[in-house]
């Protein structure tokens, strides 16, 4: 009798695993059947899209399905936009968007709130499209090795050198590739920019990119990609914060500081779920009162550069947010004079 109550013990517990295993595998069998309508051709020719790929917490699109693979988004579209414009959901941190899986680029732009690829009126697939779209990378890296070299090739300051270094972003950092003789003829002036760096990377390296150099001033540039979310969402207090900080660790190195306004801008080319212009007069206006507060000097590049809509003057860029050779023109001689008004304190 025992023998019979423990085989249908076994018996009924393998039939439930057995139902178990059937409903996962059925489940399974549906998610991949959302792109049976395409056809075997359309799934070896978009394996990336839909292979080893995972769910995404985005809701899902009226025109299709998203599909994530490590930092990149797959927006699978297969009720194309008449008018070219595919809206996307605003969460999606976009660096770039491609068609051909990264043949060729595609425009993204915020329209009235939503985020928008502009893509042609005519889907190039009768099934379904497939955007691969490349996200903005939120790890923290300071890229500390960027300078490591130049730094101790670098000898420190003769007694009578009054060196100053530029501690920035990619404004700075262009700055020798677009108007290099602004350097050749400072041979004192040091640059310290990194293409790309927010406030938190820049107070990161700030020891070994600008207090190890031994300047007597320092340039502080910093905010605009904290704006535009490249190390992720931060607020204009906190960046404001780490522009602080920075100030407060040269002046407990002696080292005067010239903290310069954020440039203006418009909107970001690979941000463009972010409206930044507002953000910018905001933590200008905070960095100018911590200067007053503080005797330091303010060095406002921003005044002269702005246009009527809050964005940079477009004789004075190469794009929304960057200096062309014109706009470092007009820079060179404001940050000149803030160095020398530093230089005679």
């Amino acid at each position: 009798m025992k023998f019979f109550k423990k085989t249908i013990i076994l018996f009924v517990a393998g039939i439930m695993c057995l139902s178990t295993g059937f409903a996962q595998e059925k489940s399974n069998q549906k998610s991949n059947s959302e792109y049976d309508q395409f056809g075997e051709t359309w799934k070896n020719e978009n394996k990336e899209a839909i292979s080893n790929v995972s769910e995404t917490s985005l809701e899902k699109p009226s025109w299709g399905y998203y599909t994530k693979k490590d930092d990149v988004i797959y927006a699978i579209v297969s009720d194309w936009p008449k008018d070219g414009k595919l809206v996307i959901d605003r969460h999606i941190k976009v660096r770039t968007a491609f068609f051909d899986y990264g043949a060729k680029k595609l425009k993204t732009k915020l329209i009235d709130g939503n985020l928008t690829v502009f893509v042609p009126e005519v889907a190039p697939n009768n099934n379904a499209t497939v955007l691969k779209i490349v996200l903005t990378p939120t790890e923290d890296w300071a890229n500390l090795n960027r300078y490591k070299k130049a730094n101790e090739k670098l000898k420190a300051p003769t007694k009578n050198e009054n060196r100053v270094v530029f501690i920035g972003n990619s404004i700075t950092d262009n700055w020798d590739r677009d108007h290099v003789v602004f350097f050749e003829d400072n041979p004192n002036y040091v640059n310290r920019g990194i293409s790309g760096q927010t406030s938190a990377q820049m107070l990161l390296r700030f020891k070994p990119d600008v207090i190890e150099l031994q300047p007597k001033v320092v340039v502080i540039s910093a905010g605009t990609n904290d704006i535009a979310g490249n190390r992720g969402e931060i607020s204009v207090k906190r960046v404001a914060a780490n522009i602080f900080s920075m100030a407060e660790l040269a002046k407990a190195n002696n080292i005067e500081v010239v903290l310069a306004a954020v440039l203006p801008a418009s909107s970001y080319s690979w941000s463009p779920s972010i409206e930044p212009a507002d953000k910018i007069i905001e933590l200008n206006t905070l960095i100018k009162a911590y200067a007053k507060a503080n005797n330091i000097v303010f060095l406002d590049y921003y005044t002269p550069m702005v246009n009527a809509e809050k964005g940079l003057k477009k004789e004075l860029g190469r794009d929304t947010v960057h200096p062309n050779t014109d706009g470092y023109l007009l820079m060179e001689p404001m940050v000149n004079d803030a160095i020398n008004t530093v230089l005679k304190k």
